[in-house]
């Protein structure tokens, strides 16, 4: 027998704009001219605000041979939809020298990456993330996704854009709802790998403005992209948990609210476990509840159920649930062979169905009321 053994080390590159200007004038500066053309999608919601601006400045830089506005919802990520989107590639003529631009949120945003990373192996893609969980998560380490009917983000590659265009004068036609999405994520990068971001979360929410937002976006890419370098899931705080709760409300829980539900129950998991002290960990979710993030979940959630959906998470085994957690803050757990923290499915279960007993984070009906 003979055997030969290769490698093949890939290296991709991205470029992160960051403008507060309301003009969008950054947009000029990206260089997308040397591409032939460019398909576009856009979440329906921007079709009459900020697409129009979009649009009046790419159109002086590139043809627009076609566009698709999209429903920021979680069927646009589901594996009938992608089939729709492929479609529309074929019937424009889709090439590698066509540049795929991507507008909206983080739900848009990874299924269009997922889209353009799979078409023909891969089409450039330029995003413009236009909430703050689009800015803080979804563009920045090359997470795509799509989900499929029995998990969450089950279908996804690793495929960074060429270029994102984040301008924090968007972000004010968020409402807060939506920007709650995003200070979720950006506090769990906080707590994963930086006591500065935790501060200047701190400190916007006493004085916010765009100075400091541009900040705290610097600095959050920087640690997602550390982070990215070190696994590709590694990043999941709080989301084997998060997951399976939007998964099990029907999504009608949005996805920073479940991550920082799943964060809360994550550290408390820890306690138990004795990696965190409840010392810290009623430190951690003060300054949660201080910043106005969710640290509830519903009263209605079975133990049994959402043990199972853990179990379907992408970091887990047939016989494992596996979960990202931290020894302290920016510090992440980690073990002599894994960045994962590797439980029995029964003692998770035994744990929801003590953390059920807790009323401080119970509430009836809550998923509706934290609309």
């Amino acid at each position: 027998m003979k055997l030969i053994d290769e490698s093949i080390k890939e290296t991709q590159h991205v470029r992160f704009y960051l403008d507060e200007r309301d003009s969008l004038s950054g947009l000029d500066e990206i260089p997308i001219s040397k591409f032939q053309k460019a398909l576009v999608f856009c979440d329906q919601n921007l079709q009459k605000t900020w697409w129009k601006k979009i649009e009046s400045i790419l159109k002086n830089q590139i043809q627009i041979d076609g566009l698709m506005f999209l429903e920021p919802s979680e069927n646009t990520k589901s594996l009938s939809y992608y089939s729709v989107l492929v479609d529309f590639l074929g019937e424009k003529k889709c090439s590698r020298d066509t540049l795929i631009i991507v507008i909206g949120g983080g739900t848009i945003l990874d299924a269009i990456a997922y889209l353009a990373s799979t078409y023909m192996r891969g089409i450039p893609l330029m995003m413009i993330p236009t909430t703050l969980i689009g800015q803080a998560d979804a563009s920045t380490a090359g997470k795509t996704c799509i989900n499929t009917s029995y998990s969450k983000n089950a279908l996804g590659t690793l495929f960074l854009p060429k270029f994102v265009y984040n301008n924090v004068a968007i972000l004010e036609t968020n409402s807060s709802y939506e920007l709650r999405q995003g200070f979720s994520e950006i506090f769990k990068y906080g707590l994963l790998g930086s006591q500065k971001l935790l501060m200047l979360l701190s400190e916007y929410s006493k004085d916010a403005c765009k100075g400091k937002l541009l900040e705290i976006l610097s600095e959050t890419i920087k640690v997602r992209m550390e982070l990215r370098k070190k696994d590709p899931l590694c990043s999941n705080f709080g989301h084997t948990f998060g997951h399976a709760l939007e998964k099990i409300s029907d999504y009608s829980v949005n996805h920073g609210d479940a991550i920082s539900a799943g964060m809360v129950m994550a550290m408390h998991f820890s306690v138990e476990e004795g990696i965190l002290s409840q010392k810290l960990v009623d430190k951690i979710i003060n300054s949660m509840s201080e910043i106005g993030l969710n640290t509830k979940i519903s009263n209605d959630i079975s133990p049994e159920k959402l043990t199972q959906i853990m179990l379907t998470d992408k970091k887990s085994s047939n016989t494992e649930i596996r979960l990202v957690l931290i020894e302290d803050i920016a510090k992440p757990f980690k073990s002599k062979n894994s960045n994962f923290y590797s439980v029995d499915p029964k003692r998770i279960q035994k744990f929801l169905e003590g953390f059920n007993g807790k009323s401080k984070f119970i509430e009836a009906s809550h998923w509706e009321n934290l609309r």
